[in-house]
């Protein structure tokens, strides 16, 4: 069975009057149908770019200068605008990163559930009134019926990320982008939030790009990882491959940087920044934080190669 989504060489620029910035650099990677990949890095490597790409929702100044995007073998790139209109939320919906924001504060929640229904199902208004009744039973909110009267304001972080869960789950989607979803909750909710996640996926065999820089995370919940880094992916391979052979020298400071039981002292850190993605870059990213960079690597960019089957890395070592 072909993946059921494919991203090839995908590029996302943007054009400032400072210079070009490359947000999203050759970036590849596939999810097949009902797998989840977990997108892993830094703040500021292009994790959410690389979202947004995918539903063509770049902010200006950017776009997508190249690459080829592909659900279900269909090229989301050249797709007419209104045709892309009817996939989001319907075939690609996102779980963004706060809800707070995402959410309207003047529309009762029941009211922005059953907006996706009636768009993309064609549903009338008392349907898909019930219908959000319903997805918020399946998101484990109680008394949906008064909580559809309900504004934003009225519900805690953890209900209004299951809000979102139910409008991003509204119609089914074949791909779900998961955007960070517990950002500022706290940890008793956070795995409550990726508990329901999980169980949903496996009962609607969902396919999800899971985005988050939790390693903890990563390990409960993905079957595969790709490491971004500076709009580049770095590495990628299955969970266990990466947990317990790890190639880059960034995925081993990220594993590196995980609080272990009966740990003392000072946990290890990655020295060094980000570099500018303003600048050109002849070789690798990586090469001022790197502990043993190889002659190669100022000099050159390497790029993706497999290993070992289903682990590829970006490094001259190997």
């Amino acid at each position: 069975m072909p993946p059921r989504l494919v991203v090839e060489n995908l590029r996302s620029y943007f054009f400032t009057r400072s210079g070009l910035v490359k947000a999203v650099d050759d970036v590849s990677f596939t999810i097949n149908s009902g797998e989840t990949l977990a997108l892993v890095g830094e703040s500021g490597c292009g994790k959410s770019m690389t979202a947004l790409s995918l539903l063509r929702l770049l902010p200006e100044p950017g776009r997508v200068v190249g690459g080829e995007i592909r659900l279900d073998d269909r090229d989301l790139l050249h797709l007419p605008d209104l045709e892309m209109r009817r996939i989001r939320g319907n075939q690609i919906s996102m779980i963004f990163q706060e809800p707070m924001t995402s959410l309207n504060p003047v529309l009762q929640i029941g009211e922005q559930i059953a907006e996706v229904l009636r768009l993309h199902k064609g549903s009338t208004s008392p349907q898909a009134l019930e219908q959000a009744a319903d997805l918020l039973t399946q998101v484990g909110i109680s008394d949906p019926g008064r909580r559809l009267r309900d504004y934003p304001h009225q519900l805690s972080g953890g209900q209004r990320q299951r809000v979102m869960i139910a409008i991003a789950l509204a119609c089914d989607p074949k791909l779900l982008i998961a955007d960070e979803p517990t950002t500022a909750l706290d940890v008793t909710i956070q795995a409550q939030i990726m508990d329901l996640l999980q169980k949903l996926k496996e009962e609607r065999q969902m396919t999800t790009l899971l985005i988050t820089h939790d390693l903890g995370v990563v390990a409960s919940n993905a079957d595969r990882l790709a490491v971004m880094y500076a709009g580049q992916i770095v590495e990628t391979g299955s969970v266990v491959q990466l947990f317990e052979n790890p190639l880059h020298p960034y995925t081993q400071g990220l594993l590196n940087c995980i609080p272990r039981p009966g740990h003392k002292g000072l946990l290890p850190t990655i020295p060094g920044q980000l570099p500018s993605l303003r600048e050109h870059h002849d070789g690798c990213l990586f090469i001022d934080r790197c502990d043993a960079p190889s002659p190669p690597c100022g000099h050159e960019q390497m790029q993706l190669k497999e290993h070992k089957p289903g682990h590829w890395v970006r490094c001259w070592r190997y």
